[in-house]
């Protein structure tokens, strides 16, 4: 028998799978606290050698220094877990959705285990806001029909108050769905521009003076050809959208933090989907591809629906 400690609520609950008893499928959502490295490694080997004792395909979507240690934990049964890196294929929070998505649909009629950690000690505060957004979107009815057991950890030796009544909100004791809770979520503001923000009007604007604005402030900012390609890109395709879709006066503002260039596009439409941009398109759609595509080409993308319209707040760095 294996028991790992996975905490819907206030406490972490010992969960015990006797061999050969199936967990019933439906999609669940735990978090699971663990104080530093190698605590991590056990949860997550003990974790995944139960799920695969039972035949549930595994996912580990986490920072890269945890990857080898559990694959080493594993031993040869790590061929039955699919290994990610969060640096990498989660830098922009709003791609996790779809990954574990596309992880379930890949599995059909088949019980799959998931461990992903998108909330630790190196996110950007802009980071931290999105992947606290992605974690209450995990418990709404887009998810339902995952049959996926979810695990999330938080490391306990870095998680500070806030971080532990956010892992506490978005694993609520009782399953319950909270789509009212990040909606609202969806709904607040982003914080303000700061003071040096230079703005520029979208109204009757000729895009290839934006892309010619925005190819000058990134070369300004010192990023290589390629990037600064994908983030032209990506504003246009924003830019675009408010064009055709935007109701009344429209704006979009360039600034730098740290070695990042950020782009916000602001109208008075409202985008009132939070999904909006985390789902992969099916083939043959003719629209959802732009926010979609707009994810792929940014390292991070913040999209919100207050009352005063929608922003787009794109950041890539060198």
């Amino acid at each position: 028998m294996r028991s790992r400690a996975l905490s819907r609520g206030t406490a972490p609950t010992a969960v015990a799978e006797p061999e050969g008893l199936r967990v019933p499928s439906a999609f669940r959502h735990d978090a699971l606290p663990y104080a530093g490295h190698a605590e991590f490694v056990s949860l997550a080997a003990d974790f995944f050698g139960t799920g695969l004792d039972l035949g549930e395909a595994g996912l580990l979507l986490t920072r890269p220094e945890r990857l080898d240690d559990v694959r080493a934990a594993l031993g040869s049964a790590a061929e039955g877990v699919r290994f990610l890196d969060m640096d990498s294929a989660g830098h922009n929070p709003a791609l996790i959705f779809s990954i574990l998505d596309e992880f379930a649909r890949a599995h059909p009629g088949r019980r799959v285990r998931a461990l992903g950690e998108p909330i630790y000690d190196g996110r950007t505060p802009a980071q931290r806001a999105e992947a606290e957004l992605h974690e209450l979107l995990l418990n709404t009815g887009t998810c339902r029909s995952w049959n996926m057991w979810l695990a999330c950890p938080y490391d306990t030796e870095w998680l500070d108050e806030r971080g532990q009544a956010q892992m506490r909100l978005a694993h609520p004791a009782d399953g319950r769905d909270l789509e009212n809770v990040a909606a609202a979520k969806f709904a607040d503001p982003l914080p303000p521009r700061p003071d040096g923000a230079e703005t520029f009007p979208i109204d009757g604007a000729d895009l290839g003076a934006i892309r010619s604005v925005l190819r000058t402030a990134a070369r300004m900012s010192g990023l290589s050809d390629e990037r600064a390609e994908a983030f032209v890109c990506a504003v246009n395709e924003v830019v675009t959208n408010s064009i055709r879709h935007g109701r009344g006066p429209a704006e979009f503002a360039l600034w730098s933090v740290g070695d990042s260039l950020v782009c916000e596009v602001h109208d008075s439409g409202r985008i009132r989907d939070p999904f909006a941009g985390r789902v992969a398109p099916a083939l043959g759609d003719t629209s959802g591809r732009g926010l979609w595509l707009v994810n792929h080409l940014c390292d991070l993308v913040q999209v919100r629906g207050p009352s005063s319209g929608t922003c787009v707040r794109m950041h890539i760095g060198r």
